[in-house]
């Protein structure tokens, strides 16, 4: 069973590495669930002490709460994904550098919403760039995660730099590759002086006898 948590999280990992942005775009739910897997993975993992059912079923509650909040709060979908995003490189950086060991749930969870506070605010400014980086280092994060389980005797000793480097190699290349593509992903879309003028066209269309 541990060989498939692992595998599962290396799959998933690779999907957000590599295409998070293609999926905000092309099937926002599913990039909505893979995001809130992460963090109900990662808290559960930080709340439990490791990676068992206990963290992998609130990585499922998470996700399809997440999942269903792509439909509920679709206007703020941004926002959203900035909150979200902030959340899992919180978390994603906290499991990175050991933090999960030396914090207490309790406070890594308001460290976690202060970062979604800060992502939000990211992403309303660097919205493109923001999905990438926070996809990039969650996707590896995921990676070297789910590399800790098949491999534990390996990678698993505290202290061990190897799965700071793997995420940091991998976090890299999935960023680099996103990047490449982000031409044929993101499609085109109005500015925002372009979506004001044409709210203040309809409203003197309006008006007009």
């Amino acid at each position: 069973m541990v060989f498939s948590f692992g595998v599962l999280l290396i799959l998933c990992g690779l999907g957000i590495m590599g295409f998070g942005l293609h999926l905000f775009y092309a099937w926002l739910p599913l990039f909505y669930g893979l995001f809130g897997f992460e963090i109900g993975l990662l808290l559960g993992k930080w709340l439990m002490g490791n990676v068992g059912w206990a963290a992998f079923i609130l990585a499922i509650v998470v996700a399809v709460i997440v999942a269903g909040a792509a439909y509920v709060l679709e206007p703020y979908r941004r926002v959203l994904v900035g909150f979200t995003g902030g959340v899992m490189l919180v978390l994603a950086l906290a499991s990175l550098l050991g933090l999960d060991r030396l914090m207490s749930g309790l406070l890594g969870t308001i460290l976690a919403l202060g970062g979604g506070l800060i992502g939000a605010t990211i992403a309303l400014a660097f919205f493109d760039l923001f999905i990438v980086v926070a996809t990039a280092i969650g996707g590896a994060t995921l990676i070297a995660t789910g590399a800790q389980l098949l491999l534990p005797s390996a990678i698993e000793p505290s202290g061990s730099f190897l799965p700071p480097l793997l995420t940091a190699i991998l976090a890299f290349f999935g960023a680099r590759w996103q990047l490449s593509n982000i031409a044929n992903w993101v499609p085109p879309q109005s500015t925002i002086a372009d979506d004001f003028s044409d709210t203040i066209g309809k409203q003197a269309d309006l008006r007009k006898p």
